[in-house]
């Protein structure tokens, strides 16, 4: 999850792991640490590289340095991560964002809940699509 509002990320983080066994939650503030974590440099050197991308990205629009929708085009321009899901998690329900947000390479495009009853309904629905249904790709 990129989103820099620590609140958002618990509730998020604590209704995801509600509703998927064995879920690896990684959450990063910044596009720039969502990269550093990708390409396993900065803190995440250590990382083995491939074995810790992840299967999903949740990607607010609002986030410092880079908006989300320039973090998701680069994210795209990248042949290694061209085919990695992302799905926009934001509290804009504007037009404009939504078709920019697909426009741009987005897989889905969900309105964040404030409520903890909320939030775990599209935690939910979430999994339930992508870790179940869903066929996703290898990493590269």
């Amino acid at each position: 999850m990129v989103d820099d509002d620590e609140e958002d990320v618990y509730l998020t983080k604590r209704a995801f792991c509600l509703h998927q066994d064995g879920l690896v939650f990684n959450s990063v503030s910044s596009g720039t640490k969502m990269f550093d974590y990708l390409y396993c440099r900065g803190e995440y050197e250590s990382n083995e590289p491939l074995t810790h991308q992840p299967d999903v990205i949740l990607l607010d629009i609002n986030i410092p340095k880079e908006a989300g929708f320039k973090v998701l085009e680069k994210l795209r321009s990248d042949e290694r991560f061209s085919t990695l899901p992302v799905s926009m998690l934001t509290t804009s329900s504007a037009t404009h964002d939504i078709e920019k947000a697909y426009r741009l390479g987005a897989n889905s495009y969900i309105c964040k809940s404030v409520s903890k009853q909320g939030m775990e309904e599209v935690a939910n629905q979430f999994c339930e699509y992508w870790f179940r249904f869903a066929k996703l790709p290898v990493a590269a």
